[in-house]
């Protein structure tokens, strides 16, 4: 019997990772701080074999960031390599936010990788095992070089290193992937600014300006006085924050 698909749910991020390597030691723990988060997250658990690509696909069409982690056995699965094609066309439509995670893996050694003229080290722990999978795949040169060119649009994006000084734990490491995710999905944090924050930051400076800035400097000082000055200053004010509040948040162009 088929497998029924779910439709996901909105502001959702798709995880794309080896499974057996990093699920018990890395995902596992960003995937309960993105939920604790209010964030709605995909991942595929089951990981068979016959479970369909086009499930999973769907799931990466549906959601509005990836999150791609790139590690050591990352390229053995070649189901990673293929969510990663669709994740990148996703992406070059502007559809889809993909943000590569190194973890414990040089970043460099995976743009090498992708390198179709072989060039760099094709001996590393990434290289490798890609090295390995598309000789498996001679067969299918439009795959191997949709591989190739997802991976090297991916990893051009800014991105999470764990190999950073700056992270002596996971736990850092995830609090900063977090912080970006929310970021990018426009949920407001702790010390965001709320409408109502402006608002009445934009009133209190308003008067202070009306009453005794403009009464000594400006020679028209009733016109500050008038109602239309403070509503079309409080308009004003809260049609910039908001403007910002969009543009900061929305996704850099592809790469």
């Amino acid at each position: 019997m088929d497998e029924q698909v779910q439709e996901p749910l909105s502001d959702q991020v798709f995880i794309n990772f080896r499974g057996d390597e990093l699920r018990e030691i890395f995902v596992n723990h960003l995937e309960l701080q993105l939920r604790n988060a209010g964030i709605n997250v995909f991942i595929d658990t089951k990981e068979q074999k016959g479970r369909r690509l086009q499930y999973l696909f769907t799931r990466i069409k549906k959601s509005k960031i990836a999150l791609a982690i790139f590690s050591k056995r990352y390229c053995e699965s070649k189901w990673c390599l293929d969510e990663l094609v669709t994740m990148n066309e996703q992406m070059k439509e502007k559809k889809l936010v993909v943000i590569p995670i190194f973890y414990n893996v040089r970043s460099d050694d995976v743009k090498r990788a992708a390198n179709p003229d072989g060039e760099g080290n094709l001996d590393g722990e990434f290289s490798l095992p890609f090295k390995q999978l598309k000789q498996n795949h001679a067969g299918e040169p439009e795959r191997v070089e949709g591989w190739e060119r997802a991976l090297r649009s991916v990893t051009k994006r800014i991105g999470f290193s764990r190999s950073n000084s700056k992270y002596k734990h996971d736990t850092d490491f995830v609090l900063d992937i977090v912080k970006e995710v929310n970021k990018q999905l426009n949920i407001p944090t702790d010390n965001s600014w709320s409408a109502i924050g402006v608002a009445f930051l934009a009133i209190t400076i308003n008067l202070i300006f009306s009453f005794f800035i403009a009464p000594k400097y400006l020679p028209d000082q009733k016109f500050f006085q008038t109602p239309e000055w403070f509503i079309g200053t409080l308009a004003v004010v809260l049609a910039s924050w908001f403007w910002y509040k969009n543009n900061q948040n929305k996704a850099p162009p592809p790469s």
